[in-house]
């Protein structure tokens, strides 16, 4: 057979071969050279959304709308950067492919949360701003709130996709895996709050077209509460109006208080089930005795319809607590007696008085002034952001409630924290009501703090000891022409109550006593949450004190040598907050470092909290350790 000779390769000649290197690394280097730029661009667009919202905190519309339009040019600019044609190549190149990822990652969130806040600032100045439209004479304007829902759909979906494209920057690159994952974390911790705060948003906003009669007339029971006497779930509902509202314009119909005797007589209707405060015969006025609004609001919405004839969709509870809070946004208000008041003195002179008032047709001309003020400066012109803040703040401390029939509705309504309901917690756990029984209205002057000193144990249940510490501190009397009537009277100074400690799932009460005296260990049950109650009347002027002691099962959850005590905590809507201290002890061994804002560390093993003023329902978590 004939053979053949393989021709021989030619091999590129070294040089070739470094010419060819250095021909790429060039163009590597041009396709670069956009990279340099971005760091810098994406600081810019970070300082520039930074500025935007101080500047809308300011009310500066005009400054945050320029500082919007800067981080868009500066977020462009890096997209451009990481996007093009430089950022595919570099990709594709071994070791620095990962970090180039990375950073294109980051830029696609900044990029998100830039036309989050586009839509924020290009919003704000309906709701908001001195020619704002949302809000106006008793009204919302339904197409700008149609707006303003897409608006926040929109900005949703932005800041959840900021959020996944964090969640995909990884931080192993060589030498730059440790500044690109700062930077993912810094940016993860303003997106995060943001993301989460437009998801509980979304679901309201969604209804709140329905709510506002966009889809036919809608019928609510404003009920106004008054903190002077209390009930567990606020104020005791002393005046009742019942609000239309049809395409947005609101209509307010006849108010009726406690003069009426035909409303406010005693009557009977279907209980709520397995509500254990209704027992037999209420009035309207003692309707409202179960801590959660989607208990006591039904009861009303029950006794309403059974006594005035008329069905409605839902329940608005406020006391004037949260008017007061209105007024510090509105101005001052003008109302019957007083003439011109303003946000300092308003509690004190509505319900902090009694003896300034000639006579009943006073208090009564009062009462019913007090339903327009309400619709008047809630839904008049501007400040709609501030507005709508104050009631949030309100609902928190538990001087407004909600209740809608509607199950889609009062769902929207609990996720963003208007519902006025107890934690469904099954750890440690701290709510402390009182309820007022003489019909005065000393509860303006109650003082109250509570303290729990909680021993943990290594397999998470918990020693605790409750102290409730009450304080009548009553003013004399103005003008006393008779004796102290002490009970069933507006005037007395004497402050009759039930303390209800809504307790931690589980609990075994080991021993109760009332100012030094023992009243056995008994506990009811309010929907599988335990609690006790606590007889206590009080002097013109006296301290009386209640201490619970009591086993939580579940205080802490144990792991692995940790030990993770966690707490929930409800206000009540009182006049003056109560105080709350909690001191933590973990077992021997354990100690705690990285302590959730508000609390101290106080010895090894040992950390406190102190609030002067519940006015929030926190949820804390405290992780112990044991030493290594």
């Amino acid at each position: 057979m004939p053979s053949y000779a393989r021709p021989a390769r030619r091999l590129l000649h070294p040089s070739t071969i470094i010419g060819l290197l250095f021909l790429l690394l060039v163009v590597l280097v041009l396709l670069a050279i956009p990279f340099l730029k971005a760091p810098g661009h994406a600081e810019g667009a970070r300082a520039d959304l930074e500025a935007a919202r101080t500047s809308l905190s300011n009310g500066d519309v005009e400054a945050a709308e320029a500082s919007v339009e800067s981080a868009r040019r500066h977020a462009d600019q890096v997209q451009g950067a990481m996007q093009g044609i430089g950022g595919d190549v570099w990709s594709l190149v071994p070791v620095v492919g990962g970090p180039v990822s990375d950073v294109r990652h980051l830029g696609n969130a900044l990029d998100h949360l830039t036309t989050a806040a586009e839509l924020a600032v290009g919003a704000w100045p309906a709701v908001n701003g001195d020619e704002a439209t949302l809000f106006g004479d008793r009204s919302v304007d339904v197409p700008t709130l149609k707006k303003l829902v897409s608006a926040v759909d929109e900005a949703s979906v932005h800041l959840d996709a900021a959020q996944v494209e964090l969640s995909e920057v990884d931080d192993s690159g060589i030498g730059v895996g440790t500044r690109l994952a700062e930077a993912r974390d810094e940016a993860t911790d303003v997106v995060a709050p943001l993301a989460a705060t437009a998801r509980r948003t979304k679901p309201l906003t969604d209804v709140l077209p329905a709510l506002f009669g966009a889809d036919g007339e809608r019928t609510y029971l404003l009920a106004l509460l008054n903190p002077s006497e209390q009930r567990f779930s606020g104020g005791a509902p002393l005046t009742l109006a019942p609000l239309t509202v049809a395409d947005g314009r609101l209509t307010i119909g006849e108010a009726r208080d406690t003069t009426d005797k035909e409303l406010y007589r005693v009557g009977r209707w279907e209980r709520v089930t397995d509500n254990p405060f209704h027992n037999g015969k209420l009035r309207l006025s003692t309707s409202t005795y179960a801590p959660d609004w989607s208990v006591s609001g039904e009861e009303v919405l029950r006794g309403w319809s059974r006594i005035a004839g008329q069905e409605t969709d839902g329940l608005i509870a406020v006391d004037v607590v949260a008017l007061a809070d209105l007024l510090t946004i509105t101005g001052p208000v003008d109302v019957p007696v007083y003439g011109r008041i303003d946000a300092g003195n308003f509690t004190q002179k509505m319900v902090g008085d009694y003896d300034a008032f000639p006579d009943n047709e006073a208090r009564h001309a009062l009462n019913l002034a007090l339903v327009p003020l309400f619709a008047d400066r809630l839904l008049g012109p501007g400040q709609g952001i501030d507005k709508i803040e104050s009631l949030r703040a309100s609902a928190a401390g538990r001087h407004l409630g909600i209740w809608m029939r509607d199950r889609d509705v009062q769902a929207a309504v609990t996720e963003v924290g208007l519902a006025g309901e107890l934690s469904d917690t099954p750890h440690d756990y701290v709510a402390v009501f009182n309820q007022n029984t003489n019909a005065s209205k000393s509860d303006y002057w109650q003082r109250r703090s509570v303290a729990s000193r909680v021993r943990l144990r290594e397999d998470g249940s918990a020693q605790v000891q409750l102290t409730i510490t009450v304080n009548n501190d009553s003013p004399p009397y103005a003008n006393q022409l008779y004796g102290d009537p002490r009970g069933g009277a507006a005037r007395t100074r004497w402050n009759g109550m039930r303390l209800g400690v809504f307790l931690p799932d589980g609990v075994q009460v080991t021993r109760a006593s009332v100012a030094g005296h023992d009243v056995g260990t008994k506990t009811f049950d309010y929907y599988g949450r335990p609690y006790k109650l606590l007889g206590l009347t009080l002097p013109p002027n006296t301290v009386r004190e209640a201490v619970l002691e009591y086993v939580v099962p579940a205080a802490a959850v144990p792991d692995d040598g940790t030990l993770t005590y966690r707490l929930d905590a409800t206000p009540q809507g009182m006049v003056i907050p109560q105080a709350l201290k909690v001191s933590v002890q973990w077992p021997a061994g354990y100690d705690v470092s990285d302590l959730p804002e508000g609390w101290t560390r106080t010895g090894r093993g040992q950390a406190s909290y102190d609030d002067p003023g519940l006015v929030t329902q926190p949820s804390f978590s405290i992780t112990g350790s044991r030493a290594s």
